[in-house]
């Protein structure tokens, strides 16, 4: 049985595909132990047989960012499972600090964050950089309790133990958010590692605005009370005064009708 798995979505990588599982095979060799690449796959190029090349396991024909990560899961069998993106982004060699917080018994979750690291030139979009993330993680970690800087970086690792306790239901990139609002959930200690953050070698295929509501979404969901029941409540309460007042002031309809509707909208759209 492989101690650690590694855990790679990848869709059209075939640039960097093969450096990238060259990288993860020397993680076995710096632990001297038997390892496991598994990539899920969704690419129309030579992606897939690059890895099955280099004796990865290939998962194939797997849409969806977070059905890629629950399929990949699903199917590793290490002790440890590191996860992370197979565009070259991230620097494989920095990922056995992770393990090395699981395997002390310091830490149940790892995750690495690219605002406290180093974030090459070019690496990610301003507005992603100064704006975005920061504002999504902020609101992550006001939501859930949670103590982190950088919510959506791709590099993680957890101990089977922890794997065990989460449960995914997310298929797009909010399985970004779900799995460390999972971890607190379920009360697992999450350990931060400064990592460093590069130039894509390809086109990104991330939709900026899309992807970013779709996490607002997913949170507003989990957290009900603050996005849909306070609002909610606060409206109807607004349209069932505003319909008492008028009529206990004996206000017929066809003298204030504009009023009623109005209270009525009101009344309607808090329900």
């Amino acid at each position: 049985m492989p101690v650690i798995s590694i855990v790679m979505p990848s869709m059209n990588e075939e640039r960097t595909i093969r450096t990238f599982i060259e990288k993860a095979q020397k993680i076995f060799e710096h632990y001297g132990v038997e390892g496991e690449i598994i990539v899920v796959d969704n690419s129309s190029d030579s992606t897939p047989k690059i890895a099955r090349s280099l004796g990865s396991k290939v998962i194939s024909s797997v849409i969806g960012y977070g059905n890629a990560y629950i399929t990949g899961l699903a199917n590793a069998r290490g002790d440890y499972i590191a996860i992370t993106d197979a565009d070259n982004t991230y620097n494989l060699e920095e990922l056995p600090r992770f393990p090395d917080y699981l395997i002390k018994g310091e830490a149940d979750f790892v995750i690495g964050t690219r605002l406290k690291g180093d974030i090459k030139e070019g690496s990610m979009p301003w507005l992603h950089q100064h704006i975005g993330n920061p504002f999504l993680t902020w609101l992550l970690d006001n939501l859930f309790n949670i103590d982190i800087s950088d919510a959506h970086c791709g590099m993680r690792a957890f101990t089977r133990d922890a794997l065990d306790k989460l449960t995914f239901k997310t298929k797009g990139m909010e399985f970004a958010s779900e799995i460390i609002i999972e971890a607190a959930h379920k009360d697992l200690r999450i350990k931060e590692v400064p990592i460093t953050y590069y130039q894509r070698d390809a086109p990104s295929k991330l939709r900026s605005f899309h992807e970013g509501w779709r996490h607002v979404r997913f949170m507003m969901l989990y957290r009900p009370v603050p996005f849909l029941f306070v609002p909610g409540a606060i409206v109807m309460l607004t349209g069932t005064f505003m319909t008492i007042s008028l009529l206990l002031r004996g206000s017929v309809v066809d003298q204030r009708l504009h009023s009623f509707i109005l209270a009525s909208m009101l009344l309607i759209i808090g329900a």
